[in-house]
């Protein structure tokens, strides 16, 4: 079954947002316990928004220095990570494109954040093409 036919009209709540500090250990930008969910139409649009488990998190030049990414960095500040846009899939490369025009960090706004993705039964694995360290993983609501 292809990806576009299972995940076009759903929605699915976060399990897991892990990266890797600058040393390679595990970090999770928003807290090992944060919340989120990603909604994909239809017409092919979607939109994901996670929360911080602990919206203090940041707070901690420790933990906030082990970040990676300047938009890692922008959204443990927020305790917020957020956009919109139309999607396409490459199905062959197992791919999904986002077309941002809409995000809570400003430098995703006419960006392509492209994402590889994988579903095993009830769950969706994505990781960002650019950063493969950062994965999200997803559960069919």
């Amino acid at each position: 079954m292809t990806i576009a036919k299972q995940i076009l009209g759903t929605s699915w709540r976060l399990v897991s947002f892990q990266s890797e500090d600058k040393s390679g250990q595990p970090i999770y930008p928003l807290g090992k316990e944060a919340t989120g969910v990603i909604m994909f139409t239809n017409n092919k649009r979607m939109a994901v928004q996670i929360m911080a488990s602990d919206p203090e998190i940041a707070l901690d030049q420790d933990w906030f220095d082990r970040l990676n990414t300047e938009s890692e960095k922008e959204m443990a500040q927020l305790g917020y990570h957020a956009y919109s846009g139309r999607f396409d899939l490459n199905e062959e490369e197992a791919t999904l494109t986002t077309h941002v025009d809409l995000s809570v960090v400003a430098s995703y706004v006419g960006s392509d954040q492209t994402r590889s993705a994988k579903i095993d039964g009830d769950r969706l694995y994505l990781s960002n093409v650019k950063h493969p360290e950062r994965k999200l993983v997803w559960q069919k609501i």
